[in-house]
């Protein structure tokens, strides 16, 4: 008979991660969680289905000692809120995925949850919406992607972004140093609505960028003017997957966060790339630029539901509308 149990140790929530979680972007390595681990230090509680020594589903959770709650690992979480996205469930059929979810019912608050709309209906509900572009749909045309906006609106955006070039912007790449200039950036503009204001974020970050350096899969973008670093966003390209984490500005020039932006979708159509993630964050520029919209979904235990609200953060107003980190 197939029993469900939950293991806490790391060594085996090691390797039932690299065994059976599918890796489909750079977040689902380990190695990538690993670095939030380290400084999160939350307890491992993977749940397992199993009968005689075989796996038949793995819903890999942290249990977050200060909030009492259950989260995906590891459980990186910025006022009360988790900022990884989609991590992966294994179960060999519904039944076995049925089965983990059902077994979260104590406290329990899963987040970014890639699936059908309508396959578990019973245990999720909507969540925010990712954001993201498929350039092979494109056909790796520039001008496909222009036929998303209006003629006056696409004018308008590379107005600004040739105004940039013309003032000779200089794009450099994976100078890890400007990840300093970064975090000065996020924290001056948006102080404590900022991730990496959190100590934890900014170390887990800086041991992420090492890592995709040293295996290659770095994309660290740095826009330059008149010899200051004015833009950094940091991304990463694995299996064929461009996701940007991150990125940061100094305001004082218009048109810097349409540059960037127009430098990944360029980058990715003139390399073929099959997916661009910006993430979710329902901020206004997204939709400005016609991201596809990607829905995901959270699982709340029943005893949270009434105390959800603590844990969705809303971005003040005059904040959202200028908003263009990613």
């Amino acid at each position: 008979m197939i029993e469900s149990r939950v293991l806490t140790d790391p060594y085996s929530c090691e390797r039932l991660w690299k065994t059976f979680i599918p890796v489909r972007s750079i977040s689902d390595l380990w190695e990538f969680r690993m670095c939030f681990q380290r400084y999160f230090k939350n307890r491992f509680c993977f749940h397992v289905m199993e009968e005689g020594g075989n796996i038949y589903g793995v819903l890999p959770l942290s249990h977050i000692d200060s909030l009492d709650i259950m989260t995906f690992f590891p459980g990186e979480t910025w006022k009360n809120k988790t900022w990884l996205e989609r991590t992966p469930i294994y179960a060999i059929n519904q039944d076995i995925l049925y089965r983990l979810l059902s077994d979260c019912t104590e406290r329990t608050y899963l987040r970014y949850i890639e699936c059908d709309p309508g396959y578990l209906s019973e245990y999720m509900t909507a969540d925010e919406t990712g954001y993201v572009v498929y350039p092979g749909l494109l056909n790796y045309d520039r001008e496909n992607y222009r036929t998303r906006f209006s003629n006056k609106k696409f004018k308008g955006i590379m107005r600004d972004v040739n105004n940039i070039r013309d003032m000779g912007a200089t794009f450099h790449i994976n100078r890890i140093e400007d990840f300093e200039l970064l975090v000065e950036m996020s924290i001056e503009r948006y102080g404590s609505d900022s991730y990496l204001e959190d100590s934890r974020f900014r170390n887990s970050f800086r041991d992420i960028i090492r890592f995709l350096s040293q295996k290659g899969y770095l994309k660290m973008v740095s826009l330059e003017l008149e010899g200051k670093t004015m833009a950094v966003d940091v991304g990463a390209i694995y299996n064929g997957v461009y996701t940007i984490f991150l990125g940061g500005i100094f305001s004082s020039v218009p048109g810097l966060p349409k540059a960037m932006n127009m430098y990944h979708i360029d980058y990715a159509l003139k390399n073929r790339i099959n997916k661009v993630d910006f993430l979710c964050g329902d901020f206004n520029w997204k939709k400005l630029w016609h991201l596809d919209e990607e829905p995901l979904f959270k699982l709340v235990s029943p005893d949270l539901e009434e105390i959800t609200p603590m844990y969705d953060i809303s971005i003040p107003d005059h904040i959202a509308e200028g908003m263009e980190i990613h």
